[in-house]
């Protein structure tokens, strides 16, 4: 019996779940306002100290020309000692003494403020980059956009049949609200957090700065930790989403650090060999393989059970072959892509994928043997 399809009720779940991408992206462009609000902030604090250190240095000049002065009525008494009363003399030695202590403790405070200074600096270069990365954020995550509203929109052109239609656009749905929430966790979790740990423990330093310089210099330098951890987990996100070095440095380099990546995380023996010569593709193919091999890689680490896995790269001049394989539990592969009944979702979009570019996917696997995916995709010069 067929399945009636409301395209009303259809175009309604797509525009839902882009509105939900979008405002995924509302939330880094919110965090990304806070940053810029903070780095503000933190620049009329740098202003201020620049204000007080010139300060301090003329301060630091008058006292030295006092204390110069001192010094020559103190070698004017000493030498003519006969010429002075023992209350002028006295008074000599304490004047150029009080001198001398002021000269101490205005330097003191002007090196201070110096290391204050730039530590400023530095602290400000380090949200420089974190609000750069947070602006590089919203771009991938606006190209994520585009690129699922186009795939949704062609999932209608390129599957079989009405049933397959409605379980894979349900999956699609279902998974890219996963992400969503993930990356919102992650951002919530990670660089919102520390952001807001750098405001309070700014605020502390500012409070102690006077009072325990020893202890505002450790607080600062767990700042800068703070920071580069921040910046650490804010590249990872945006790697997660697309990684730039896959429009950077192309398709076998990004692999080299995805398989490292993923072995350190899922403590899976990977490896990774390639056959041919290596060189750029055009980018469709490029990010159709790295895709491909991620998902398979995630069906491996979830469902496998494997302890090693293994991805072949063979680079010719006409198509470029991938092996993945694992020495997992393996599964009825007849089942694989059939549809709501096989539930391999993850195989069920590189199928997807690779036959939009006219490549061809192979399941290769049986319960308690292990799976070899094989996929082939031509180059184009497009």
């Amino acid at each position: 019996m067929p399945i009636e399809v409301d395209a009303k009720v259809l175009d309604a779940a797509i525009n839902g779940t882009l509105q939900a991408i979008e405002d995924g992206k509302n939330q880094v462009f919110e965090i990304a306002e806070s940053a810029r609000k903070e780095e503000k902030a933190m620049r009329e604090d740098a202003l201020v100290i620049q204000r007080q250190v010139a300060e301090t240095i003329r301060e630091v000049e008058r006292l030295e020309r006092a204390s110069t002065m001192a010094r020559h009525k103190l070698v004017e008494v000493s030498r003519e000692f006969e010429r002075y009363s023992e209350a002028e003399i006295k008074q000599a030695y304490d004047d150029a003494h009080k001198i001398q202590t002021q000269v101490l403790v205005t330097r003191e405070r002007e090196q201070n403020l110096r290391t204050r200074r730039d530590d400023l600096d530095r602290r400000l270069r380090n949200l420089e980059q974190t609000i750069a990365r947070a602006e590089a954020l919203i771009t991938q995550l606006g190209v994520a956009f585009s690129y699922l509203s186009g795939d949704l929109l062609q999932i209608g052109n390129v599957l079989k049949n009405v049933e397959q239609r409605r379980f894979l656009g349900i999956r699609v749905i279902q998974a890219q609200e996963e992400e969503r929430k993930r990356v919102a966790r992650e951002i919530h979790d990670g660089p919102a957090q520390t952001m807001a740990n750098v405001v309070l423990r700014a605020e502390i330093c500012e409070k102690m700065l006077d009072r325990d310089v020893e202890k505002v210099r450790s607080e600062l330098r767990e700042l800068k930790d703070s920071v580069r951890v921040s910046l650490s987990e804010v590249r990872q996100i945006i790697f997660d989403l697309r990684p730039m070095a896959l429009d950077d440095l192309g398709l076998v380099p990004t692999l080299r650090r995805y398989l490292a990546d993923f072995q350190d995380k899922h403590k899976i023996l990977t490896e990774l060999k390639v056959f041919g010569r290596e060189k750029r593709f055009n980018n469709p193919l490029e990010v159709a393989v790295f895709r491909s091999i991620q998902e398979a890689l995630n069906n491996i680490w979830k469902h496998a059970k494997a302890q090693t896995a293994t991805v072949r790269l063979e680079l010719t001049d006409k198509q470029v072959n991938v092996h993945i394989e694992d020495d997992g539990v393996g599964f009825d592969a007849s089942e694989a892509t059939s549809g709501p009944e096989g539930g391999h979702f993850g195989l069920l979009g590189i199928k997807e994928r690779i036959q939009l570019l006219d490549g061809k996917l192979e399941i290769k696997s049986s319960r308690g043997k292990g799976t070899k995916v094989i996929l082939s995709l031509p180059i184009t010069d497009e």
